[in-house]
């Protein structure tokens, strides 16, 4: 191919000149610049400038920043603005209360920022002592203002005041929502924490408790509440220890409330209604704030059932008897004597073609420790009464054939002929705490070798209790 060497000398000298005469406008597209609080996260909007900081740090440092294109250089003052607040709570139908400003100091007064400058930290000071000396009962803020110096570098109208709330840590007593019973040296514990709203980095929160025995407390809640709680008696119940510490820069501790299994017996007829515990926080440690005095336990029997966790006797079912293939009867296992559930189709049947072996042993983790004053046993419509003879034990902590077992209830429960599903009573000769619960049936009540009981066969409903 020929190529003209005039063509190419117009192109070289055209394209510069083209060129030359484009206007860079890259920057069209982006804002001017102008300052602002950071917004990063999406909270600005949501809390509308207004923040809670906890007192003890008594130092803030936040982040201002230069948005835009980046073309000026400015300076914006940092500065409690009254007036600014007061726009505020018209605008907001709040009540914000400028902090006093003998409480705090502008660490940071102006912030200077280049042309390539994009964020800059400021620091604000406080008195915690003078802070915490204040009416609680106020909302005082720290109102901080951003005022540019520069006429052609604003401040953004919707992210240029910050409300700064110093917020003392309140603390307050909860039981904990699962795992709320356990057994520790032997006493049956309610577990729950003391909680700070706010951790504290600077100091360990020592809380102190007591049981408040006064009587008039219980009245109070039952009149409040619509309930019929009996006082408890004298040394019923106790805490485990004295106070709990929440570690500097935690919100918890835990802390538990144990029943004096003597008193619990004496006063056995006292739970259906229910024996309510007061417990009182009687002081934290100081520049904390006590929001809930007293947490009431209630101690009152309840009906215990699963699910639980099956740990003992999976092979002890129609399901996994070795001498029947028929899918249908794989349903039948040993977790549907402990799943709650005495409905069709949550019926347990024992090995129906091959001998079963008496005593015939389940152990459960019920994940949480009770003490049952009442079992129930529920029989289903088809073998009625041939499981009637049983054991029961329980037990604080599980180690297989190492684990102490307590007996708390054993013999002959009650039966007669319904031809359908009933519930069965089968009392308690003793009241023990423990987390793990051992069902044994004893043997079956019918001639095992012939006729439809031949192999000792059975079914039951579901196993549970009633208690605490």
């Amino acid at each position: 191919m020929k190529i003209n060497i005039w063509k190419l000398l117009l192109v070289a000298m055209v394209v510069p000149a083209v060129m030359g005469a484009c206007k860079d406008d890259r920057n069209n597209y982006m804002v001017d610049d102008s300052i602002s609080y950071v917004d990063s996260d999406g909270t600005w909007e949501e809390s509308k400038g207004y923040f809670t900081v906890p007192v003890y740090d008594e130092k803030y440092v936040f982040p201002v920043v230069k948005n835009g294109k980046g073309l000026s250089s400015t300076t914006v003052r940092l500065e409690a603005s009254e007036s600014a607040l007061a726009a505020y709570n018209t605008a907001n139908e709040t009540n914000y209360v400028a902090l006093p400003e003998n409480c705090y100091t502008f660490e940071t007064k102006q912030l200077s920022f280049s042309k390539d400058d994009i964020r800059k930290f400021a620091t604000i000071t406080w008195d915690m002592s003078a802070v915490a000396a204040l009416d609680p009962d106020t909302d005082y803020v720290i109102p901080v203002q951003l005022v540019s110096s520069a006429s052609d570098v604003p401040v953004s109208e919707d992210r240029s005041l910050m409300l700064l709330n110093l917020q003392l840590a309140d603390v307050s007593m909860a039981l904990l929502e699962s795992g709320t019973t356990s057994i520790q040296n032997g006493a049956f514990v309610y577990n729950g924490n003391v909680s700070l709203s706010v951790p504290v980095s600077t100091m360990d929160v020592e809380v102190k408790y007591t049981v408040d025995t006064d009587p008039a407390l219980v009245e109070a809640y039952n009149a409040a509440n619509g309930t019929s709680f009996e006082v408890a008696s004298e040394g019923f119940a106790s805490m485990s220890a004295a106070s709990s510490v929440i570690k500097a820069g935690e919100t918890t501790a835990p802390f538990g409330c144990q029943l004096n299994l003597n008193e619990l017996t004496s006063s056995i007829d006292k739970l259906d209604n229910g024996v309510l515990v007061p417990v009182r926080i009687t002081s934290a440690t100081s520049g904390v704030n006590v929001a809930t005095e007293v947490l009431y336990i209630p101690v009152k029997n309840g009906v215990v059932k699963g699910p639980w966790t099956l740990l003992e006797g999976e092979n002890l079912c129609y399901g996994l008897d070795p001498n029947e293939t028929a899918e249908w009867a794989k349903k039948y296992t040993a977790d549907k004597l402990f799943d709650g559930s005495s409905e069709v189709d949550h019926e347990w049947i024992s090995l129906f073609k091959t001998q079963n072996v008496f005593p015939l042993t389940f152990v459960v983790d019920m994940g949480a420790a009770h003490i049952f004053t009442n079992f129930i046993i529920s029989d289903y419509s088809t073998h009625q009464g041939n499981y009637r003879d049983y054991e029961l034990y329980v037990a604080e902590e599980y180690n297989g054939a190492d684990t102490e077992w307590t007996l708390v209830a054993k013999g002959m429960r009650d039966y007669h002929w319904t031809g359908k599903p009933t519930d069965y009573d089968f009392p308690v000769q003793k009241l023990s705490a423990g987390r793990y619960l051992k069902f044994q049936i004893m043997k079956a009540e019918y001639d095992m070798s012939a006729g439809d009981f031949q192999y000792g066969r059975g079914k039951l409903g579901d196993v549970y209790g009633e208690g605490l």
